[in-house]
């Protein structure tokens, strides 16, 4: 699960699957995953919109992208 909920219910952060990195307390400011996760989409981030994910940050994105030095 890449959308992880605080204990009490109503803050949330999102997590990279590639390589972890979390935002955080996004429920305080945001208040719902689909408001997030539309904001974090206009930034880069690549995924499904289920909270299930999987998500991944505009970093790992650009890493799986980027032409190898081969």
């Amino acid at each position: 699960m890449t959308a992880l909920y605080a204990a009490d219910g109503v803050d949330f952060s999102l997590v990279c699957d590639g390589c972890g990195m979390t935002v955080d307390n996004l429920g305080a400011n945001l208040h719902n995953w689909d408001l997030a996760w539309s904001l974090f989409r206009r930034h880069g981030w690549v995924g499904t919109q289920s909270t299930g994910g999987p998500h991944g940050c505009p970093r790992c994105t650009s890493q799986a992208t980027a032409p190898s030095d081969r």
